[in-house]
């Protein structure tokens, strides 16, 4: 998924919620007087479940985007994750995933397995951790090496501290993903793209008085890949946030939400291009022999180089966002988010920025759970949507 998107969806699907501990402390019913409801004690009862159970899920994911035969990917991801519960605080889990790769009239499509270990665990109330690695295989013949790690750590009850370290695959065109190997051309017979993004991140959230809290967030890495140079980068963020709803978790409506978000990253070099392994020819038609595209993969100032994925110099979002998360019965969850605002970055005119994204959790049992999550949102030069299904299995 692009890069605009990676850091960005995190605000939209999940982003700047309440602080832990916020609604309780902010809900007017609260009280020692307050009557316990059944509905209450079912809510606890299920959480001591999920909380103290193994489980396994069955994974889906489906991405598509605008764009064209070299910049346009869709794919499809299927497979399955165990969570095991090694102790009350700590689950070690296994997953293993197929995905396929799509261009624009499946005019060459790719895959990849991917198989990942890692471990999750909150020794204590203010700290928790998660550590991952793994690797995937291509059918372009070749293999990456993936990772993550992340560190929560609260220094009191108003604030969040965070640190986060990964390398992931770029899967924002075919090239990026999993790379294309050309039979004329400067690259003929080599692999070309398959780009991996490293870098690594730390942020904060701090709560204020009257329902507001701020966060930020910053971070740099490098994108580098087969025959693309290494490629530096930073980012940046922050805004603020105010509750206007801020109740029990079981309630209808338990947190409405308001914040405004600025958002900045930007590349050494613009790697947007494909010379050497592109589809198209320079006039865009579609290439007869991969390779033969005459276009130079080196980066110049008015040509990007070759790489296949997102890369401005400088890229400014502005936007204001709105949430809302409740539980309108035991057996349903959901949340929503909408954003809207502005956007900029290198070789284009401001634009807007807007994007939606929805969560469904529905609980069909106490052992079934059916979590569901579809977002769309027109950051960059492309717009793009994901639908997100598990089936969780409880034992």
């Amino acid at each position: 998924m692009r890069f605009r998107v990676k850091f960005a969806l995190l605000f939209l699907a999940f982003g700047s919620p309440a602080l832990p501990g916020e609604s309780k402390q902010t809900n007017v019913k609260t009280g020692a007087n307050r009557p316990v409801t059944s509905q209450e004690i079912e809510q606890l009862k299920r959480q001591i479940y999920e909380e103290t159970s193994s489980s396994v899920e069955a994974i889906f994911d489906y991405h598509a985007e605008t764009g064209d035969l070299n910049n346009r990917l869709d794919f499809l991801r299927y497979g399955a994750r165990l969570n095991w519960k090694l102790a009350p605080a700590t689950v070690v889990y296994f997953t293993g995933t197929r995905t396929s790769y799509m261009t624009l009239d499946d005019v060459l499509n790719e895959w990849g397995t991917s198989f990942t270990a890692g471990v999750r665990g909150r020794p204590s109330d203010r700290f928790a951790f998660r550590l991952e690695g793994g690797a995937t295989r291509f059918s372009t013949d070749t293999s990456t090496i993936h990772a993550r790690g992340s560190f929560d750590f609260k220094p009191s009850g108003t604030s969040d501290l965070y640190l986060t370290a990964s390398r992931s695959n770029v899967e924002e065109s075919l090239l990026s993903a999993a790379g294309i190997r050309p039979v004329a051309g400067p690259f003929a017979g080599e692999l070309v793209g398959r780009v991996m993004d490293n870098r690594v991140g730390a942020g904060g959230r701090l709560r204020l008085p009257a329902r507001l809290d701020f966060f930020v967030e910053g971070g740099a890495g490098t994108r580098e890949g087969s025959n693309v140079d290494s490629n530096f980068f930073k980012r940046a963020g922050g805004g603020v946030g105010f509750n206007i709803v801020a109740g029990m978790e079981e309630e209808p409506v338990s947190l409405l939400r308001a914040s405004y978000a600025l958002d900045y990253f930007g590349f050494d070099e613009n790697r947007l291009g494909f010379g050497g392994a592109s589809l198209l020819t320079r006039r865009g038609n579609r290439i007869s022999q991969l390779g033969a595209d005459g276009i130079s993969p080196a980066p110049t100032d008015t040509q990007p180089g070759v790489g296949g994925y997102f890369s401005p110099q400088r890229f400014i979002s502005n936007v204001v966002r709105v949430e809302m998360q409740g539980r309108p019965g035991p057996a349903l969850e959901y949340r929503l988010s909408a954003f809207i605002g502005s956007q900029s970055f290198t070789g284009s005119d401001p634009r807007q920025a807007a994007g939606f994204s929805g969560s469904l959790i529905l609980r069909l049992t106490a052992r079934f759970t059916v979590p569901v999550t579809y977002w769309i949102d027109n950051f960059g030069p492309f717009s793009q949507q994901t639908l997100s299904a598990r089936l969780v299995v409880r034992f």
